[in-house]
């Protein structure tokens, strides 16, 4: 799995020792097609996936949780909305909080890449760029990905050495207002949600025997590594068994789980361990 999607990468990574290669930023159809061209079925996952299938008094239960918060407009300037959620699956709670995480931590990327740029720290700017870049395709972000894409091809290794200031600047501008567009756009779905603190879960954890806890969190940082969702909303439903008090804390990690927000998981298990 790569971001090299130019003509002949695939057949770069063929010749390096891969069976296959995936570009990004990931197109579910495209990756599933491809594990399913690689990894052969097994009967029994087909019986779990069955048992898994919720009945209806659940999918009406689903449906109601469904608040306004949840949904999206039918279009956002910049945006391919709908190509956006294929890629994740239909998951219009996700995409709007992955959205809203964008406007709230992003605001200030353009001005880090002037600074890196101003400084001819070409190293920092490629990777300030190159992860924007990331992001506005996995956003289906358009207009901000062609232009995170142009000024990455300027900033990338020594070529960025040789490049006119004037280019440079030029190319950095588009960058600049497309990000700018992108975060107006965004800023109209309303504020980012309140990131959440465990002051209120101090006394649960305390109650808590430590190694039970040393435990769990280890296990849960595991599975944030993988990318294990289900495994961390397991151990979470398991701690939630086991101490009542707990609960809150337990519910907030599932939600992360289910929003895969690794990174969160990771600041949760932090906040727990000091």
């Amino acid at each position: 799995m790569t971001a090299h999607a130019m003509a002949g990468d695939e057949q770069k990574s063929i010749a390096a020792g891969m069976d296959d290669h995936v570009t990004k930023p990931i197109d579910p159809d495209q990756l599933f097609s491809t594990l399913r061209k690689w990894i052969k079925p097994i009967e029994q996952r087909v019986q779990v996936q069955q048992s898994e299938i919720p009945v209806e008094g659940s999918q009406s239960k689903e449906k109601e949780a469904v608040t306004e918060t949840d949904e999206l407009p039918e279009s956002l300037p910049g945006f391919d909305l709908a190509a956006g959620l294929a890629r994740l699956t239909g998951n219009k709670r996700l995409y709007r909080k992955l959205l809203l995480d964008f406007g709230a931590d992003y605001g200030g990327v353009a001005v880090e890449i002037s600074e890196a740029l101003g400084a001819r720290d070409f190293k920092q700017a490629h990777s300030l760029v190159h992860n924007l870049k990331g992001l506005a395709g996995n956003l289906a972000a358009t207009n901000l990905q062609t232009a995170a894409v142009e000024l990455e091809k300027l900033v990338r290794g020594q070529a960025a050495k040789t490049v006119p200031d004037k280019e440079l600047k030029r190319k950095f501008v588009e960058l600049e207002n497309a990000t700018q567009f992108a975060l107006d756009a965004v800023g109209t779905l309303g504020p980012a949600a309140d990131k959440k603190t465990l002051a209120s879960n101090k006394e649960a954890i305390a109650s808590v025997p430590p190694e039970l806890l040393q435990k769990v969190t280890g296990s849960i940082r595991t599975a944030a590594d993988m990318g294990d969702v289900i495994q961390i909303k397991s151990i979470a439903e398991e701690l939630k068994s086991e101490s009542d008090a707990m609960g809150p804390l337990c519910d907030e990690l599932i939600q992360l789980a289910e929003d895969f927000d690794f990174d969160g998981i990771q600041k949760v298990m932090v906040e727990i361990d000091s």
